[in-house]
């Protein structure tokens, strides 16, 4: 078998909810995967200082693919690639939010900036960890954050479902996924968790018949679309699924250190 690629959301894909850590199955079989020549990427809706820490001592990655496409990074954090949207969509986004008591957060290059309902946003995207919570820049006042920054990587959305739902339409090229009860990624159509592997294929010389990618949500359908195999979790939405060539096991049962051994990747 070729050497793959082997690229992993985090979140109910290799991170069960509620832990910071994979499990030590997991650890030793990217460990093993790593040793027989193949490579791992980190593909995920996260800002790079949302990772784990236990992910940098843990995970042998060269390259982390953040923010849902909007942003490649090498292991330190330095940028390498990226996409902002423009400043259009981020004032419609941000109007939009503020019209419907949405919690909104934009995901620049240095961290997570709220906008609009800073609290609420807190909460639902942070929960109580005191380091997540202590990453979030509260910029609702002012909102000008993207005059030094830059602007936004991505988006996150903090509400009601059915509101988010019924105002997604307005804005066409950007893509409203569904990550967890009242929770929303939000990314421009034409930047997806698809648009940064290239530049990693490129530069371990490998092409998308040799990405075997795994993840649980709509916004990791582009990427399972495009890879060699894609896999689905046993935890997917059925549309995620449908996307898939192989359904795993659940992220709780070890789903993607199942899919590698079977496939004697590790």
């Amino acid at each position: 078998m070729n050497k793959k690629l082997i690229v992993c959301d985090i979140d109910d894909t290799i991170l069960p909810p509620g832990k910071d850590r994979i499990s030590e199955r997991l650890k030793q079989d990217f460990d093993r995967a790593l040793a027989k020549g193949n490579r791992i990427l980190i593909n995920s809706g996260r800002h790079y200082r949302f990772l784990p820490p236990s992910f940098f001592e843990d995970l042998p990655m060269e390259y982390i693919a953040c923010i849902n496409g909007g942003c490649l990074t090498d292991r330190s954090g330095t940028v390498l690639e990226r996409h902002p949207m423009s400043e259009a969509q981020m004032n419609l986004i941000t109007r939009i939010c503020l019209e419907n008591e949405i919690g909104l957060g934009f995901k620049f290059e240095d961290t997570v900036v709220t906008y609009a309902n800073y609290q609420k946003f807190i909460e639902g995207y942070c929960g109580n960890n005191q380091r997540l919570r202590s990453l979030v820049l509260n910029d609702d006042e002012k909102r000008t954050h993207h005059l030094t920054a830059g602007l936004p990587l991505g988006t996150f959305l903090i509400g009601d479902e059915r509101i988010i739902a019924s105002f997604a339409g307005r804005i066409p090229e950007l893509v409203f996924a569904w990550s967890y009860h009242d929770g929303y990624d939000v990314f421009l159509k034409s930047v997806n968790k698809a648009t940064t592997i290239p530049a990693v294929l490129k530069a371990y010389g490998m092409t998308w018949e040799d990405v075997i990618a795994f993840g649980d949500a709509g916004n990791d359908t582009p990427m399972l679309e495009k890879a060699g195999i894609g896999v689905a979790m046993g935890n997917s939405k059925d549309d995620v699924k449908q996307a898939a060539d192989l359904i795993a096991d659940t992220c709780a049962n070890d789903g993607v250190a199942k899919v590698l051994e079977e496939m004697n990747l590790a």
